[in-house]
Order: C-alpha cells, then structure tokens, then sequence
C-alpha cells in the first residue's frame, strides 16, 4: 500500500495542480468516481496510466482515500473519495465552506456500505457519458451540478439527482436529470413532476425533467404514466441506463411522453433552448 505523509492545505499549495483540483472538485460533486472515470474526465488527454500515477500520488498527500468492492464478477476498479484534507483544498477553491462540512473522516466506509452506492455510481457514470459526448460530439456540457448542489438550490421544491447545461447551436438546454435504478414506484416517480411544477411560480422558469430508467420496459411504463402529469410547466423526456452508455445522451435516445418516436437534446432546442 502507499504510504501517506502528513500534508496541509498550506503545504500542499505549491503541489496540487489545476487538473488535482478538478479531480478533488468532481469527486466531491458526486461522492465518489472511479478510477476509470476519473481517467475518462480529467486525462482525456493523455494514456490512463498517468491518471492511475496521479491518484496515487494524491492519496499520498491524503486529499484522497479510496476502497474497493468485491463482485461475483471479480475484483472492481478503486473508488475515490474525498478526505477531510481534500474537502478544506476543495472548499478553499469554491470560495466556501461547504465541501468541508459534508466530508467526514469515515467517508470511503460510509460510501461502501451505503445503500446508495449503486445509484451513486450509476449517477456518476451518467455524468461521464454526458462529459464524453461533448468531448466528442458538437454540443457542450456547460454545466453540472450533483445532487448535494441541487438540494442546496431547490431543495425546498425538488430534489433532482442532478442539473446540467447543454450548449450548442448557440443555445442553452437547461434540464434536471433524475437517475432512476427502479427502487421507486412508477406512481412515486411521476409525483415529482408536482415540484416541478411548484418551482416554475418561484423561478417562472418552465423546467425540463430528464429521466434516465433502469430497463426498456420501465420506460414504456413511464413514458404513458407521464402523459398525465407533464405540463407547460414542468415537461419531461426519458430514456435507459444502455441507450445513455451507447450511443450516447446527445444521440436520438430521449422520448417524450407518450410517444414512439426518440429525439436529440439538440432537437429539443428550439423549443425548449435559450439564447446564450
């Protein structure tokens, strides 16, 4: 195991370079990525050996800890979280205290064991779907907010499992996303929209809700059970987990409610996009 020495936010400042705080910044945002994942988003650039080499090293400074899940499958990649250390560099960076308040010195048992660790991996894998198609398509992921930020925001009307920006043809699709593995009833599921609805009268701003279902035949099921509660005010597309990995969340993977047919976020910019 690598050994750790004994670091301070101010020790650590001539070491921790723009990508470590984008690393720190994305793990706290969605509690814990993996190491391929982190590879993914922030060494797109460059061979994943180097992102395994720089994880190593941050957990040297004790910014990150780490754990690792065990499958019939066989071993799991490291899952990275953020260390008490990490969350003061990541608060410092945002310019408030947040982050350091909500890290506990526990935090990679508290991940493990939880169980929500499915959903949150799950999420976290959405996000890096949504990161590469940008990477590699027309459109660009201006903006991701996690499940922490969004309570903190909108809290008292909606709790979304995340909030995104998607920018091209130089308009904005702004959308909440709901990342569903089946747990909730179809019925629980569609009594969100009402928070939705309820946001509009304090932003009047209409919201897109994107939900992302475990299973082709979930979403059958929800696309008819959301004809009834979509409105002028809140709306709502849906797809699954697999259509999200490939072709992608910029690709004809999104339905509207009661509808066959599958549209792009791009095709959903005329009528729902703003002028940047």
């Amino acid at each position: 195991m690598t050994e750790r020495t004994e670091h301070t936010v101010t020790s650590l400042m001539s070491r921790i370079t723009p990508r470590d705080l984008s690393v720190l910044s994305g793990v706290y945002e969605h509690q814990t990525l993996d190491t391929h994942q982190i590879a993914r988003v922030c060494f797109a650039d460059t061979h994943p050996r180097r992102a395994r080499r720089r994880l190593l090293v941050l957990h040297r400074y004790g910014v990150l800890d780490r754990f690792r899940r065990y499958t019939a499958r066989g071993k799991l990649p490291d899952y990275w979280v953020l260390t008490p250390l990490g969350a003061e560099l990541v608060s410092y960076h945002q310019g408030t205290d947040t982050a350091a308040r909500a890290v506990f010195p526990d935090q990679a048992v508290r991940l493990m064991y939880s169980p929500q660790i499915h959903h949150v991996q799950g999420l976290a894998e959405c996000f890096v779907r949504f990161s590469e198609a940008a990477r590699s398509g027309p459109g660009e992921l201006a903006r991701w907010f996690g499940e922490a930020e969004c309570a903190r925001r909108w809290g008292q009307y909606i709790r979304p499992d995340a909030y995104l920006r998607w920018r091209q043809d130089g308009l904005n699709l702004r959308a909440f996303l709901e990342y569903d593995t089946g747990s909730e009833s179809l019925a629980t599921v569609c009594r969100k929209m009402r928070g939705y609805q309820a946001l509009f009268h304090y932003t009047e701003r209409p919201s897109l809700v994107l939900f992302v279902v475990h299973s082709g035949q979930r979403e059958s099921h929800l696309v008819e059970k959301l004809v009834d509660v979509v409105s002028e005010e809140a709306t709502a597309y849906v797809t699954t987990h697999a259509r999200v990995a490939s072709p992608g969340p910029d690709q004809r993977v999104w339905r509207a409610p009661g509808a066959a047919d599958r549209v792009r976020l791009v095709d959903l910019m005329p009528s729902l996009g703003e002028a940047e």
